[in-house]
């Protein structure tokens, strides 16, 4: 498989790279640095293929009207569907540029995506269907005096309501979030980006490096459900991969987070009881 994706990389750029660095982290793609120049990302199963596909229409889009930088293919493969973009320098943010990235944020959210190709979910219907997997799959697994404060968190996505649907990231961690000198140099993986809440993409950003923006406090509310739902992704990933290393790091995420105590926001909005 690695030999078949070089000889495409190789195919793709006309000439035989010098370096191809496998990266196997992600969750849905597999990438190879190539010179030191050049992306190339490749579909881990069919089910990502519509997402990958998502970003060769959405990006060209954006890019123009973003204050980052974005992924611009330069090479697009439909069979096999893989894609290489220039690499964008940068290293995952840690506390830098609070003031560049609240302008992506302020700057992705007010575009108007009435003209653009992204899904506009219906929000709780989707929630409330994933954390009851998340309850069928993931909770057996936790220790049973954690499983009430799960089944709490759950019936979170209930409350998931008073927002004005904007075009979103969807993803954005450390990894997708690029500094170079200081400064917030590009956005990569958009492939989740759709109309939702922006509560989802604060929802590292305001329980990590900026937890002293002054924000709404419902938004507030809203970014902490979905951060305190995040490690029950990894989880659920590592099960049906069958990779128990995701599992157990999803886990000790998910404890961590049980662990924390609630804000006023959460007590208020979370309730007392489930609502399966």
């Amino acid at each position: 498989m690695i030999a078949d994706r070089h000889r495409l990389i190789a195919d793709a750029l006309g000439q035989s790279p010098r370096t191809i660095l496998e990266i196997d982290d992600g969750y849905d793609f597999e990438v190879a640095i190539v010179d030191d120049e050049w992306v190339f990302r490749f579909p881990r199963r069919a089910g990502v293929e519509e997402a990958l596909a998502l970003e060769i229409v959405l990006l060209p889009l954006l890019a123009p009207a973003l204050p980052v930088n974005v992924p611009s293919f330069e090479h697009i493969s439909r069979d096999p569907l893989f894609v290489g973009y220039r690499l964008i320098r940068g290293e995952p943010l840690v506390d830098e540029d609070a003031d560049g990235v609240h302008a992506f944020l302020e700057t992705l959210h007010a575009l108007d995506p009435s003209s653009l190709p992204v899904q506009h979910l219906e929000w709780v219907e989707a929630y409330r269907e994933q954390c009851a997997e998340f309850e069928r799959l993931v909770l057996p697994l936790l220790d049973k005096d954690l499983r009430p404060q799960a089944k709490r968190l759950f019936s979170g996505a209930e409350t998931l309501v008073d927002f004005e649907p904007v075009l979103i990231h969807a993803d954005l961690g450390p990894e997708h979030l690029l500094v170079r000198d200081g400064r917030l140099a590009g956005v990569i993986d958009w492939g989740d980006a759709r109309l939702g809440d922006p509560a989802l993409d604060y929802a590292w950003l305001l329980n990590g490096p900026f937890a002293d923006w002054h924000v709404d406090p419902d938004l507030r509310r809203r970014a902490r459900f979905y951060h305190r739902l995040a490690p029950w992704y990894e989880a659920h990933y590592g099960l049906f991969t069958n990779r128990p290393a995701h599992t157990e790091r999803g886990l000790a995420g998910i404890r961590d987070r049980l662990s924390e105590s609630p804000d006023q926001h959460d007590e208020r909005a979370l309730g007392s009881e489930p609502c399966w």
